[in-house]
């Protein structure tokens, strides 16, 4: 993969080409609800089934970005299910991104604060390609 730089990066003309990011895959707007879990941890002593919901945003091939209430470590393994997707009409590509099930691997964790509420953007990446 090729990374640039956007002070490397000159369009025709006068117009510069912004740098977008770093990534090998598309990503795709979302709006999907999932249930999340730490991986080989589905209960705690209580018996309580520790399934959390969360809004995906934007998957591509390799993982997606999901909005939760509760915080995740980098490098905790999760299994997620998806549980009901608006994401419009795709194409046949897009669509094989979008798993309905799968395992991830956080990435990165970010605390945000949006109209009153706290909530947390996770990144993750699918340990195992299609």
């Amino acid at each position: 993969m090729k990374v640039m730089h956007q002070e490397s990066l000159m369009g025709h003309g006068d117009q510069m080409i912004k740098a977008t990011e770093k990534r090998k895959n598309r990503r795709h707007d979302c709006d999907a609800v999932i249930k999340w879990t730490q991986f080989n941890r589905t209960t705690f002593n209580d018996g309580q089934d520790t399934f959390y919901p969360a809004r995906v945003l934007n998957f591509s091939e390799s993982g997606l970005y999901f909005k939760s209430e509760s915080p995740l470590k980098p490098g905790t393994t999760i299994l997620f299910r998806l549980e009901a997707s608006g994401c419009g009409a795709l194409d046949s590509e897009g669509y094989e991104c979008l798993r309905t099930i799968s395992l991830a691997e956080v990435k990165w964790c970010q605390d945000f604060f949006e109209d009153g509420a706290s909530y947390f953007g996770i990144g993750v990446r699918y340990p195992i390609p299609y």
